[in-house]
């Protein structure tokens, strides 16, 4: 549990970037309608996600391949 949380959190940087980038540019009025900050948080958020789910699906492919 404490590897993926690790794992998650070492790409979760990469994901936060790209998923800031297509807050901030695929609605001109998020930023204004709910704030810089509330923005940054939520990307924040989604990339933890992703990260997470990212490092479980390569943990349970590597445990299929072992057995």
């Amino acid at each position: 549990m404490k590897t993926h949380i690790k794992l998650s959190l070492l790409l979760t940087p990469a994901i936060f970037l790209l998923a800031f980038w297509i807050l901030a540019l695929s609605s001109g009025g998020l930023p204004a309608s709910i704030g810089l900050l509330k923005m940054l948080l939520w990307a924040l958020l989604l990339s933890f996600g992703i990260a997470y789910s990212i490092t479980l699906f390569i943990r349970e492919v590597l445990d299929k391949k072992d057995e």
